[in-house]
């Protein structure tokens, strides 16, 4: 079973994963500054929250990582897949999913069976 602090540790990891992915794809050039601000906004507020073990605030990023998917997705399937676009998208997938799970992990930590 993975531990609140471990999901937490998880967490960060993959969001310094994808800010660093798409700071790189900014410097290529296959985006500007502004969808790199826009893009990186979220995932530095939410870095923070990610400790606090309230489902409310995990269950609203994996909203906000669902329109990640669909913009991944698009410029992955639609245009031009280059590979940090790939690998951007396998994260966004890591990160959805560890974040879907992370009300299960809270719940359980909170009343142990």
């Amino acid at each position: 079973m993975l531990s609140f602090q471990r999901y937490v540790f998880l967490n960060r990891l993959i969001i310094i994963l994808l800010v660093l992915n798409k700071l790189y794809i900014q410097l290529i050039g296959l985006i500007n500054i502004q969808t790199l601000l826009a893009w990186v906004s979220p995932l530095i507020f939410f870095y923070f929250l990610v400790e606090k073990p309230r489902p409310k605030i995990h269950q609203s990023f994996c909203f906000i990582l669902l329109v990640y998917f669909m913009l991944v997705c698009l410029r992955v399937f639609g245009m031009t897949g280059f590979f940090p676009d790939i690998i951007e998208l396998i994260l966004v997938i890591m990160m959805f999913l560890l974040t879907a799970y992370a009300t299960k992990i809270i719940i359980n930590e909170k009343n142990p069976l």
